[in-house]
């Protein structure tokens, strides 16, 4: 899918120059339509909002540093596309590791069958929880503050960003990082033996 031309009637210059009425415009004029050519890549509505609302979060941050080569329209819709599709890339990667994680978790059901606590899986239990709490102290304070919201409270990214006065993206790269050091933590859980 195209989308179709954004045809803005605003002046890239004038945003350069933090003109906030013409920004205003520009969002205006093509947030919806940006919104379903990103939700047409990845097929999720609320995260193809999240990404065009980054954008022009970025947009905003970096006006002065704005393309002057490449028309304002040409490097929105380029860059709604490179982010749904590094969206895309890391869903897959998140699949295969809960893929991965679901098939461990299967073989310890195996090994308890009847899902009974015995000291063993308890044993298991109680260091897991232990390096992972280890694993969340250790994490940078704004790294570990969007961990636990997102991950103990619930919230999503976009409540985390309001909560904390951050840009989703970094709400997501704080995520990202979090979750690489959890992983690292229960790497020991998590051998598949085939190494």
């Amino acid at each position: 899918m195209q989308v179709n031309k954004l045809n803005l009637p605003v002046s890239a210059e004038q945003i350069r120059q933090g003109d906030v009425g013409e920004y205003e415009r520009l969002f205006r004029s093509c947030y919806k339509r940006l919104c379903i050519y990103a939700e047409h890549i990845i097929g999720n509505r609320m995260d193809a909002e999240e990404i065009v609302c980054d954008l022009f979060v970025r947009i905003w941050e970096r006006r002065e540093q704005l393309p002057v080569r490449v028309s304002l329209e040409s490097y929105m819709v380029s860059s709604v596309h490179h982010e749904a599709v590094n969206y895309l890339k890391h869903a897959e990667v998140e699949e295969r590791y809960r893929e991965k994680v679901q098939y461990q978790l299967k073989h310890l059901d195996l090994l308890n069958p009847e899902g009974v606590d015995t000291p063993l899986t308890d044993m298991i239990e109680k260091e897991m929880y232990e390096l992972l709490e280890k694993a969340i102290q250790t994490l940078p304070q704004q790294c570990r503050e969007v961990f636990v919201l997102h991950m103990m409270d619930e919230l999503s990214y976009e409540e985390i960003a309001v909560k904390l006065n951050v840009t989703i993206n970094t709400v997501r790269t704080q995520i990202t990082r979090a979750m690489k050091k959890m992983r690292n933590a229960l790497a020991p859980f998590y051998r598949t033996g085939d190494g």
